[in-house]
C-alpha cells in the first residue's frame, strides 16, 4: 500500500498486516461505489492528522485564544505557521508570553 502526495511528488510505502490490507481493500471498493465514501474519508483524514508530529499538529482552541490576545495587547502580527502548527504556536508564545504577562501587570498596577 502507498500513500502518495501527488503534488510534491513523494510517496510513503505503508506495510499493512495482510488482514488489515485486506480488509482496507474492501473498505476502498466501498467508497470507489459510494458507500459511506466521505465517512470514510473524513475518519482516514482524522487517523493521518492523529499520527503527525506534535509540533505539526494544529494549535488547540486555547493556544489560538491566548496567542490572539497577546498579538491583539502588544500590536504584533501572528505568523501563519503558527495559526498552522503546535511548534511554531509554541515558539511564538515563549517568544511572547512573559512581555505580555508583564503588560497586563503594569495595567492592573495602573486601576488600583
Amino acid at each position: 500500500m502507498r500513500l502518495v502526495d501527488d503534488d510534491l511528488d513523494i510517496s510513503v510505502e505503508l506495510n499493512l498486516d495482510p488482514t488489515v490490507r485486506a480488509a482496507l481493500s474492501v473498505q476502498l471498493q466501498r467508497a470507489a461505489f459510494g458507500q459511506g465514501a466521505s465517512l470514510f474519508e473524513w475518519r482516514l483524514a482524522q487517523r493521518l492528522s492523529d499520527a503527525l508530529d506534535s509540533d505539526l499538529q494544529p494549535p488547540s482552541a486555547s493556544q489560538l485564544s491566548y496567542a490572539m490576545s497577546i498579538s491583539k495587547a502588544l500590536d504584533i502580527s501572528l505568523p501563519s505557521e503558527a495559526l498552522k502548527f503546535r511548534g511554531s504556536m509554541s515558539e511564538f508564545l515563549g517568544r511572547y508570553a512573559q512581555q505580555f504577562k508583564q503588560l497586563q501587570q503594569r495595567a492592573e498596577g495602573l486601576h488600583e
